[in-house]
């Protein structure tokens, strides 16, 4: 992602202008907002300007009597957004050149061309005695476009180029701060706007490149200690223009209509401060006069110069990250990603990587309210989402193959109705267990020490692995689950479906089914003429503690309780072929099964006699 970004700036740009304007939004929310500056006022020829002079396209007489009621009031400096260029109509430009005489302050417009191939020669303006420029320190021009008349431009304080240029998606967010035109430096119109009224000498501009351009000696900052100013630029040489807010009086309280001023008897006081003068009626918006910006759809452009000056004035400017600080961001948070991702479930990690997310955007809106910086934030969260959405399918992939490998390995001990349950209800496995009545089957192959200290090892382990698989599947077509092989042994329980009792029948069930297997491989055995093969089995039903049982080292799913050992004994007191039953047993089967009773014996561990019987060969129930 960050390859793309780097390779292709304009991937997701629109998205990431739009974050960039919701920013000035919060900010005008919150009333974290620049103040506008108390040293510049805007005197504007709006609507009521035009309909009350009476007048639809103003005069050059009635402009210049505007510009000599402003001057009357003292300004520093007047910024005319006007262009008087040469091919108008050319009555009242005399008059119009005394009044910008009288002023002595007035700065013009012009536009620079920035495509190949100049229209006129930079000694129209005199720009070949403007301070020069190292080629790609900013911004380039190749010629200039349009102009005010001469004499307008000979009695003009300075000059300043108004050439401003929209985003990708239309919206004016920056303005070139100077440029470049055959090695000269070109101030824009804010820029010398606010050198006439601090009487700053352009001297003293140094640019370093397109990212940073420093003011020497700068006047505002004497008064603080030191003279130097250093303006941010976003990498292209433009200004990031910092915006006090939409056109509100309450945000730009100085500013007035141009037929009030015009009608007035004693003149406004402008003593010290930058007036810009603009027309920002409908048919000035018509012409182009105005545009988009963050916090307005519709904008005068001679706001957006004000709003420039205003930054210098109060030093109140948007600093963007370089790129270098993303990469490193990215790396960092992607660092502690990926470490939550390791160390964390995936609950967890979902939900940091959400809370992360979340405080980089509060940080990255929060930077921007408070201190002016702009943080990336699409070049730094979609990294992060990549990085996330990449973690969970290898987790998830991960998951699947270990959940393969524990249900392959489950599937070798409990019955498929059984793993059906846990797939349902994993909560069936957790830790400790659960008191159930359930029956235990005990198996065990007859003689089989003996058989395995004359056997060759492979036969032994071709015995057991035939007996074991044939025990395997009995015991989990009849719903068993196998606690454990022990030797030439097998521990099986068979548990309840719900309230009613069938372990014990299926365990007796299942039980016959094993006895007649062994039956047929012992006929296969002396055909081949090996040693015999019969096993005993033993039933107990009873209440023990089932589920997953053991300290934290080794857990098993297995069964703990008396009837566990009984089922063993039992086993050990039958004839080869036999299934021994206890009492409990007897009690839920001896209506389905021929029972024969073996009357009370003695076993080990046991301090009471204990009833057993022989389950021989299966009955059909009879009715009645």
């Amino acid at each position: 992602m960050l390859a793309l970004q780097f390779l292709f700036p304009s991937l997701m740009e629109d998205l990431e202008l739009q974050l960039i304007d919701s920013r000035f939004e919060t900010r005008q929310v919150l009333g974290l907002a620049p103040t506008f500056s108390d040293r510049i006022a805007h005197v504007n020829i709006d609507n009521y300007s035009k309909t009350e002079s009476g007048q639809p396209i103003w005069a050059k007489q009635t402009y210049a009597d505007l510009i000599g009621k402003i001057a009357l009031a003292q300004p520093e400096a007047i910024a005319c957004d006007i262009m008087f260029v040469d091919w108008a109509e050319q009555s009242g430009n005399e008059r119009l050149v005394q009044e910008t005489v009288n002023a002595g302050n007035l700065v013009s417009p012009f536009l620079l061309d920035t495509k190949p191939g100049s229209t006129r020669a930079p000694e129209a303006l005199g720009l070949d005695a403007n301070p020069r420029l190292n080629a790609g320190t900013a911004p380039a021009a190749s010629g200039i476009l349009v102009t005010p008349f001469d004499g307008l431009i000979e009695q003009s304080a300075g000059l300043g180029f108004v050439n401003m240029r929209p985003d990708a998606d239309g919206i004016i967010r920056r303005v070139p701060v100077v440029m470049e035109l055959d090695g000269a430096l070109v101030p824009s119109f804010f820029l010398q706007a606010v050198a006439t009224q601090l009487d700053y000498d352009l001297e003293e501009v140094e640019v370093i490149d397109q990212s940073r351009i420093v003011l020497r000696n700068f006047p505002a900052l004497k008064e603080r200690g030191t003279g130097d100013l250093l303006i941010p630029l976003d990498g292209r040489g433009n200004l990031l223009v910092n915006y006090a807010g939409p056109l509100e009086l309450a945000v730009y309280p100085q500013s007035y209509s141009a037929w009030n001023l015009l009608a007035a008897d004693t003149a406004t006081d402008f003593a010290g401060k930058l007036v810009f003068l603009a027309d920002i009626s409908s048919q000035a918006t018509e012409y182009g006069d105005a545009s988009p910006t963050p916090v307005a759809s519709i904008f005068p452009r001679v706001y957006i110069w004000s709003n420039a000056a205003n930054m210098l004035l109060t030093r109140k400017f948007i600093t963007p990250a370089p790129f270098g600080l993303a990469l490193v961001i990215v790396v960092v948070l992607g660092a502690l990603l990926a470490l939550s991702a390791w160390r964390l479930t995936m609950v967890w990690f979902s939900m940091t990587t959400l809370g992360m997310l979340a405080l980089y955007t509060s940080l990255a809106f929060g930077a921007f309210a408070v201190g002016g910086y702009l943080l990336p934030v699409l070049p730094v969260l979609m990294p992060l989402v990549v990085l996330y959405l990449f973690s969970s399918v290898y987790r998830y992939v991960q998951l699947e193959h270990h959940e393969g490998v524990l249900e392959g390995s489950l599937q070798s001990y409990l019955s498929p109705r059984l793993m059906d349950q846990i797939r349902t209800n994993p909560d069936i496995l957790k830790l400790g267990g659960a008191r159930k009545r359930i029956t235990v089957m005990f198996s065990d192959i007859v003689e089989f020490t003996a058989f395995s200290d004359r056997a060759d090892p492979e036969e032994v382990q071709d015995v057991l692995e035939t007996y074991f698989a044939g025990a395997a599947k009995a015991i989990f077509s009849h719903d068993g689950i196998i606690d454990k092989y022990m030797g030439d042994g097998i521990l099986a329980f068979f548990e309840n479906d719900g309230d009613s009792i069938t372990s014990a029948t299926r365990a007796a069930d299942c039980a016959l089914a094993m006895q007649a297997q062994a039956r047929k491989l012992n006929e296969l055995y002396r055909s081949q003429n090996r040693s015999p093969f019969a096993m005993r089995v033993g039933l107990a039903t009873g209440y023990a503690k089932v589920g997953n049982i053991g300290p934290a080292e080794k857990i098993d799913y297995t069964v703990i309780g008396s009837v566990v050992n009984l089922a063993s004994r039992l086993q050990g007191i039958g004839e080869p072929g036999d299934v021994i039953i206890d009492e409990d047993t007897y009690f839920f089967v001896k209506d389905h099964y021929l029972v024969t009773d073996l009357g009370p014996k003695d076993l080990k561990g046991f301090s009471k006699s204990i009833e057993v019987f022989s389950v021989t060969a299966r009955e059909q129930t009879t009715a009645g």
